[in-house]
C-alpha cells in the first residue's frame, strides 16, 4: 500500500517532469510551480514514515563464514562500486548533471552508514539512520530501488536489463561491471533488500548477470540535427529539441555548459536552431539498443526570405 508520504513525493517528481516539458510556456510554467511548491510543503509536513533510505546485500558462498563474518577485502571491494553506483544515479536523477570525473554533484546527500549486520547468509545493512531533508530521503529510497530493479534484471533477460537501464544514467554501467564482477569472481551468492524489493541470484545467476552487464557496450559521438528548440530548464538541466518530422529529442544539457551558456539559449526557445548533440547509446548483446542524447551547442539558423 502506497504511504502519503510516497505518494506526495511521485507526485512532486512528477511536478518536476511536467515543468521540464512546459519550460516554453510561462503561464503553464508558474502553474506548475506554485503546485510543485504546495505538495513539497505538504510533504515536509507529512509524519516521517518508520523507515529511511536502506538497503541490505546478503552474501553467501566462498566469501562468507556461515553468518558469523565475511571476507573483509570481499566486503570493501563490493561497497565501493555499489556506493559509487548509488551516488552517481542520485546526482543525475536530482540534479541531471554527472560529470565522468571529480566530485558529483549533491553526492553528499547520498552518503550512506553502515548500520547493521544481518544474519542468515551474511549481510551489510547501508542506511540513513538521521535522515535531516525528507525530500533528498525519499529520493535516495527511490535510487536505492532502481539500482536493485538493474541488478535484478541483469540476472534475467537483455531485454529486461535494457528497459531497466533506460531508468538509469548510462554512467551507471561501468560502476555495475565492476560491482558484479567482485561477487562473480568470487563466485558468491548475491540477495538485496530495497523498500519492498527483494532480489536472489544465486552465484549461476550472478555469473550470467556479470556475462550479460559486461557484453553491453557505450558509445559516444557528436551530431547536428537543425529543428526547433523547444527550451530547456536550469534546475533540471534538461532540454527538447523538435525535428522536422516532428519527432522530439529530450535529454540533457552537457555537463561542460554553465549556467550562463543556457542562459543565452532561453532566447532561441520556439525558434529554428542547429543543435549539436552528443548521442550516447547502450546497446546489449542481443542488439538492443537504448540511446541518451547531451545538448552541447545552438546556433540560431538566419530563416530563408522568400
Amino acid at each position: 500500500m502506497t504511504s502519503k508520504r510516497q505518494f506526495l513525493n511521485t507526485q512532486v517528481l512528477e511536478m518536476d517532469r511536467l515543468m521540464e516539458s512546459s519550460a516554453a510556456d510561462p503561464f503553464m510554467a508558474e502553474a506548475l510551480r506554485l503546485r510543485r511548491e504546495s505538495l513539497s510543503e505538504e510533504l515536509r509536513q507529512a509524519p516521517p514514515e518508520s523507515s529511511n533510505p536502506r538497503t541490505v546485500l546478503f552474501f553467501a558462498g566462498p566469501p562468507v563464514h556461515g553468518s558469523r563474518g565475511i571476507d573483509a577485502k570481499f566486503a570493501s571491494d563490493v561497497l565501493a562500486p555499489f556506493l559509487e553506483m548509488m551516488k552517481t544515479q542520485y546526482s543525475a536523477q536530482k540534479h541531471g548533471r554527472v560529470g565522468a570525473r571529480g566530485p558529483r554533484r549533491g553526492e553528499s546527500e547520498a552518503r550512506l552508514m553502515l548500520t547493521g549486520l544481518p544474519r542468515g547468509s551474511f549481510g551489510l545493512e547501508l542506511s540513513q539512520p538521521q535522515a535531516e531533508d525528507f525530500i533528498a530521503s525519499e529520493q535516495l529510497s527511490d535510487v536505492l530501488v532502481r539500482l536493485t530493479e538493474v541488478i535484478a534484471s541483469a540476472g534475467e533477460t537483455d531485454e529486461r536489463f535494457a528497459v531497466s537501464m533506460d531508468r538509469v544514467s548510462p554512467r551507471v554501467l561501468p560502476r555495475l561491471k565492476e560491482f558484479l564482477d567482485v561477487v562473480a569472481s568470487n563466485k558468491a551468492y548475491l540477495g538485496l533488500e530495497s523498500g519492498e524489493l527483494k532480489v536472489r541470484l544465486p552465484a549461476d545467476r550472478v555469473a550470467a548477470a556479470f556475462e550479460r552487464v559486461g557484453a553491453a557496450e557505450t558509445s559516444e559521438h557528436e551530431i547536428e540535427m537543425e529543428g526547433v528548440f523547444r527550451g530547456a530548464t536550469l534546475d533540471s538541466w534538461r532540454f527538447d529539441f523538435r525535428l522536422d518530422d516532428q519527432k522530439v529529442i529530450a535529454g540533457r544539457i552537457a555537463d561542460d555548459l554553465d549556467d550562463a551558456s543556457i542562459e543565452a539559449m532561453l532566447p532561441m526557445t520556439n525558434k529554428r536552431c542547429q543543435a549539436r548533440l552528443r548521442e550516447m547509446t547502450i546497446s546489449t548483446r542481443d542488439g538492443v539498443k537504448r540511446h541518451r542524447f547531451e545538448l552541447l551547442e545552438l546556433t540560431p539558423v538566419k530563416e530563408q526570405a522568400e
